[in-house]
């Protein structure tokens, strides 16, 4: 038997939840697994764990009403699944309590108070559930030690809406919002809506590391007991065997340098492949396409990085390169070779919308064909994504990282090192706010738009000098409380009408025209870049009182599936601070 409030194992005849309190009533759980996949096993040598060999607390966060809903089928299946996922998990030290939205009771707030009861739906509101996360999470730590700091979120964003906030550059010709679970970490109320879009947010404590176990529209209940059995599978650590990458040859300097840690890992092509296809051991595309890219995908890979480009729209669904200097992009991976891959697995993607679920089935998401395949854990994001791009001089040693980069390579070097998906998403979180800074805008952007797919406790059984064997990692705040964040943007333009250059001329900042001139020189030697318009100019008021202007300019084809974009950042005076290239 289960606790109905916190999911606790009540042993037989026991009136009252050890762990919560809960009285108990007469309840009866269906202990049988109610789908087409085997009973999910577990391991009879295994005595309970006492609270002194728990390494890692958590909440299972989910509506099982919608989640049913939304997989045809009853929600004791579901219950029965994610009640046993639990208990076998709890054999081995990691102690998930369920918080199911679809039937939650408030703590009393005074000894004659009646418990408010709530069951979200459909028409509930974030607010609505990080409500009852923060009441749940308050109840599970009042005895000092027993404080959950991991969320594993099941569902989509039909199930536990994932926020959707302002973008952090009010004119950008992209995206005006994100679809972030960071909130999550932050449960506090309706307040932390404007600290997070004012950067304050990155000043207060986070409760918890994140991960979300998405669903696509075709989803069912054997979606859900598949990764639930594979992570049992894999409760000790994925065993890290080679890993696989592949990136857009304009970057192969650039993801040299974020991959530098798993160059090992990857497979030699030396006297295999002609030197155009590879840089590094990693794959160059498009001279590898989707059409012939089956050849070398390495299906037993245990981490897969890749450095292309991706589009929002339904047909960019599987990930492109360019060719060196070009301005066409070309499919060079779909999600059915991610379908093909036969062993537990991570997936690190710098992709624009790589990570992109809502609305999509497994056929058009690269995030949903793997983590329902066999990857364990996916990072992606969710709007255009920005980072570092080869010059004629670039190396794989000088190479410029940034944004999207940073995220790849702390969260593959904490992976190396033993941390849980969890704890290595807050660590290269973490890494991009101190490398950009204070208040930049796009670092913001990064740290909000990638999000951590898949189970966050889950981590690599790794033989290796690099491995620490998972150090705490403490939810401190990204940012020190007297650091000055938050950036006013805004498009620099004086009339409604005409070409964006003809609306620069008459700008209060008189130097903005040559500013671009150099910028197009710039380009021209260094990428190849013919001189062009600029699709926006935005002035970056930062709140410290520093300014910059940030130069964007379209570099693909008009009728690009995967549009291309390179974002100049420079002084008032026009020096050139930094390059960056869509992803």
């Amino acid at each position: 038997m289960f606790c109905p409030e916190c999911g606790t194992k009540i042993e037989d005849n026991n009136r009252f939840c050890p762990e919560c309190g809960t009285k108990i009533e007469e309840v009866k759980v269906n202990e049988q697994i109610v789908t087409t996949q085997e009973e999910l096993p577990t391991n009879s040598n295994e005595e309970d764990k006492s609270d002194s060999e728990v390494f890692a607390r958590g909440i299972l966060f989910t509506n099982t009403n919608l989640l049913a809903k939304s997989m045809e089928c009853s929600t004791d299946d579901i219950t029965t699944l994610l009640h046993k996922f639990i208990e076998i998990k709890a054999e081995a030290g990691i102690k998930y309590h369920l918080l199911d939205a679809a039937d939650y009771t408030y703590q009393k707030e005074g000894f004659f108070s009646k418990a408010r009861r709530v069951s979200l739906n459909e028409k509930s509101d974030v607010w609505d559930y990080t409500d009852i996360l923060y009441d749940f999470y308050k109840r599970l730590s009042k005895k000092k030690g027993n404080e959950p700091n991991y969320l594993f979120i099941i569902g989509g964003d039909d199930v536990i809406p994932m926020p959707c906030v302002k973008h952090y550059i009010a004119d950008d010709k992209h995206d005006d919002s994100i679809d972030t679970d960071i909130l999550y970490a932050y449960p506090y109320g309706k307040q932390m809506l404007p600290l997070l879009e004012n950067q304050e947010i990155f000043k207060y404590d986070q409760l918890f590391f994140i991960g979300r176990l998405p669903f696509g529209t075709d989803a069912s209940i054997n979606d859900l007991s598949s990764y639930l059995q594979r992570d049992i599978n894999n409760t000790y650590g994925i065993p890290f065997n080679e890993a696989y990458g592949q990136c857009d040859p304009n970057w192969k300097n650039t993801s040299s340098k974020v991959a530098k840690g798993i160059y090992r890992y990857f497979r030699n092509f030396d006297g295999r492949l002609s030197n155009e296809y590879y840089f590094n051991r990693i794959i160059l595309s498009p001279m590898v396409h989707a059409g012939n890219v089956a050849e070398i995908f390495h299906k037993d890979a245990s981490l897969f990085y890749f450095n292309l480009h991706g589009g929002k729209a339904l047909q960019s669904r599987g990930y492109a390169g360019a060719e060196q200097g070009g301005s066409r992009t070309f499919s060079v991976i779909v999600p059915e070779h991610m379908a093909t891959c036969e062993q537990s697995n991570i997936v690190v993607s710098e992709a624009c919308y790589g990570g992109r679920f809502i609305g999509f089935d497994k056929h058009h998401s690269m995030l949903l064909s793997s983590i329902h395949t066999n990857s364990m854990a996916f990072v992606g994001s969710s709007r255009v994504a920005w980072g570092g791009c080869d010059r004629p001089t670039t190396t794989p040693q000088n190479a410029y990282i940034g944004n999207a980069d940073i995220i790849a390579q702390s969260f593959i070097d904490a992976m190396l090192q033993g941390y849980t998906t969890g704890q290595a998403m807050f660590i290269a979180r973490s890494q991009v706010l101190q490398q950009h800074q204070e208040g930049d805008p796009r670092a913001a952007l990064t740290v909000v738009e990638f999000n951590l797919y898949g189970d966050p406790i889950i981590f690599f059984d790794i033989d290796s000098e690099d491995n620490k064997s998972a150090k705490e990692v403490e939810l401190v705040p990204y940012a020190d409380k007297d650091a000055t964040l938050g950036c006013k943007t805004s498009e620099i333009q004086s009339s409604n009408s005409g070409s964006i250059l003809d609306q620069v001329r008459n700008a209060v900042n008189a130097n903005i025209m040559q500013i671009h001139q150099t910028i197009g020189t710039y380009l021209y030697k260094n990428y190849g870049l013919e001189p062009r318009q600029p699709q926006s100019i935005i002035r970056m008021q930062y709140n410290n009182g520093k300014e910059e202007y940030s130069f964007n300019y379209a570099t693909s084809d008009k009728d690009s599936e995967t549009p291309m974009y390179m974002s100049v950042t420079t002084s008032v005076n026009g020096d050139i601070l930094s390059v960056e290239s869509s992803k």
